[in-house]
Order: structure tokens, then C-alpha cells, then sequence
């Protein structure tokens, strides 16, 4: 679905705007999914379930390569870098800090004091 040609037409429609962005259009789709899916008396409950599990699919099923290469989410995923657990070694990865500029994650590192990573969206 994602991946069609209605959806890619709609997605590149949408490029300059402001009001709305390719999350929102990713975001409809999968909810349309999960209530296809579901039935029309599903709960808002059993969708935004529904939803979760969709979205964390290659996290759920980590040792099925199918769901850990399949981005669900997010367009640009740069998890696929490697399959980390708790205590791994962190990869070296280019970050961009509040003002825009590169830097490098493993400069933040220091063998004296603990280095706790969060990941997600600034938005």
C-alpha cells in the first residue's frame, strides 16, 4: 500500500506544503490498515493497539530478518545500521545537535561517565 502508485502520487503532491507532511500521509494509511483489518466496530483502544504493534513490528519479531529490514515507519531509517541490544558497543553515527551541525555520537562518550542514548524525533 504504501509503496503504490496512489500513495507515492499523493506523497510527492504533498512535498512543498507546510500544513501536512509525509508522516501524516504514512500515519492515515496504517490507520486505514489496522480498521480494514479490525472491522468498522473496532475501539479506538484496539486500534491505536493495533497501530502500535504495527509500527514496532522489527522490534516484536527481531530474529525475523523479513520484519528487520521492512521500515513500517519511519522513510529514512537509519536502525539498519546494526541490530544493538543492551550492551553492545554503540556505532559511530554523524548526529545533527539544535543548531543543525554534524556531530559525531561517539564524541560524546567519555570511559569515566555513563553515555545514555535517546532516540526519536525533534519536532
Amino acid at each position: 500500500m504504501r509503496l503504490s502508485q496512489e500513495t507515492q502520487q499523493l506523497l510527492a503532491s504533498i512535498e512543498d506544503r507546510k500544513d501536512i507532511d509525509w508522516m501524516d500521509i504514512i500515519a492515515d494509511l496504517q490507520t486505514d490498515l489496522i480498521k480494514t483489518f479490525l472491522g468498522e466496530d473496532a475501539t479506538l483502544d484496539e486500534i491505536q493497539y493495533g497501530l502500535s504493534i504495527l509500527r514496532s513490528a522489527h522490534q516484536i519479531y527481531a530474529d525475523d530478518k523479513e520484519f528487520h529490514y521492512l521500515s513500517l515507519y519511519v522513510r529514512h531509517n537509519r536502525a539498519k545500521r546494526g541490530n544493538l541490544r543492551v550492551g553492545d558497543p554503540a556505532i559511530d553515527i554523524d548526529l545533527l545537535n539544535m543548531n543543525g551541525e554534524s556531530v559525531s555520537l561517539l564524541s560524546h562518550c567519555n570511559p569515566n561517565r555513563p553515555l545514555l542514548i535517546l532516540a526519536g524525533s525533534y519536532t
